[in-house]
């Protein structure tokens, strides 16, 4: 392979290695969007009474009166690494993941229409490895960010049902690097790149009776075409500076829960979401005039689904608890498993404590995940046994007016 391959090669797996959260949940997903569903196992999209409903549910909105501004986020401490390959083999980066939303009914509270706006980093976050470490020539540092920008509205037919859509502006960016594979010596890779793109989300709310409710959320797929410089340097041997493209596409989702209220200050809830990720195939680097034009690497992702188990218990007029349970299964197959993308089968537990005043809401959280030990037989340098958890704090805040 030529000077040009080996960079082009370089700068898809890169790429790859950008899109990884570090909670790894659902391929490169961030499903934690919210204090009081992420307390209980994101088991919310039945209940979604918040101005988080604007992503879990926006059916769920007709539910707020007045005005609410909610804002938080969630940090996050991994520990994922290659089981016996030493401390250049593990990924261990704090990360924060922000979120905010508005709702209102315009002063109109007997109204059937609301309207919200949100912004949140459903997709991304960041990785880092040792830039000695056995990843190095695929990753030593990557950061993604996919900010949706979700202007929504919400209609309600009637005591039983509403319906919500949003539309979704995704403004991502990266900055990738690595190091290049011999006979480069000390010779590094660095991509900087930016997109756009456009989605939308639908939700539907029917509360069959006080006791029961059902939520249905569907999110479109989009495809983010990023475009950006890429620099490859190598003292004394090559120094060079050019464009390049390659297109990601993200998944489409649907999720649905039954939200069940024994008694009015205790709500059980179930869900299930699925992930769209088998369209993602490949993915191809566009350098055109470059040797490295038309670089393919392969993903052949799997669907993925998330089972998620929540309770919440209103003790008093000021002070609610909740838990959660989830079981997540895994994206990647062998054949196609790298450090950028170690994912495995997870479990996630979650507690959370929320204080409500009469115009003020604080939620607390703490989340753990376990990734079940997934050995990894492939012939690259990801061979071996992989060990991963994260403990994740989070914290939102809600005014209403």
């Amino acid at each position: 392979m030529n000077t040009h391959r080996m960079v082009g090669a370089a700068a898809v797996a890169i790429v790859i290695g950008a899109a990884m959260p570090q909670v790894l949940a659902l391929g490169f997903r961030n499903p934690d969007q919210d204090a009081r569903a992420t307390g209980q196992g994101e088991a919310f999209v039945a209940q979604a009474d918040d101005a988080s409903a604007i992503y879990y549910n926006p059916g769920g909105l007709t539910q707020i009166q007045g005005t609410e501004f909610t804002s938080g986020g969630m940090l996050s401490f991994p520990d994922f690494r290659l089981k016996g390959a030493g401390s250049g083999a593990e990924m261990d980066s704090m990360s924060f993941i922000p979120h905010f939303y508005a709702s209102t009914d315009l002063g109109m509270a007997n109204s059937p229409w609301r309207f919200g706006l949100g912004v949140n980093v459903p997709f991304g976050n960041q990785a880092d490895y040792a830039s000695n470490g056995p990843f190095r020539y695929t990753v030593t540092s990557a950061d993604l960010q996919v900010i949706n920008i979700q202007p929504t509205v919400a209609y309600k037919f009637n005591e039983h049902l509403s319906l919500g859509a949003g539309l979704n502006i995704y403004d991502a960016t990266t900055a990738l690097n690595s190091q290049l594979p011999p006979p480069f010596p000390s010779g590094h890779f660095h991509f900087d790149g930016s997109g756009v793109a456009f989605g939308a989300t639908a939700g539907l709310m029917w509360k069959i009776t006080p006791q029961h409710t059902v939520g249905v959320v569907y999110r479109s797929p989009f495809t983010v075409n990023f475009k950006g410089p890429t620099d490859v340097n190598a003292p004394g041997v090559i120094k060079q500076s050019n464009g390049g493209q390659t297109s990601l596409p993200f998944p489409q989702s649907v999720a649905g829960g039954y939200a069940f209220w024994p008694v009015p200050k205790l709500k059980l809830e179930a869900d299930i979401e699925w992930t769209n990720w088998q369209p993602l195939k490949k993915l191809v680097l566009h350098a055109p005039g470059s040797e490295a034009d038309g670089e393919t690497i392969p993903f052949d992702w799997m669907d993925s689904l998330f089972y998620e188990f929540g309770v919440q218990y209103q003790v008093d007029k000021h002070w609610t608890v909740r838990g959660g349970y989830i079981y997540s299964t895994d994206t990647v197959p062998n054949s196609s498993f790298s450090a950028s993308v170690p994912d495995a089968d997870r479990q996630i537990f979650s507690v959370g404590l929320g204080y409500t005043a009469p115009r003020f809401t604080i939620d607390l959280v703490y989340q753990y995940t376990l990734s079940a030990d997934r050995t990894v037989n492939n012939g690259s340098a990801a061979d071996g046994t992989w060990l991963g958890s994260v403990n994740s704090v989070m914290i939102t805040t809600s005014l209403k007016f």
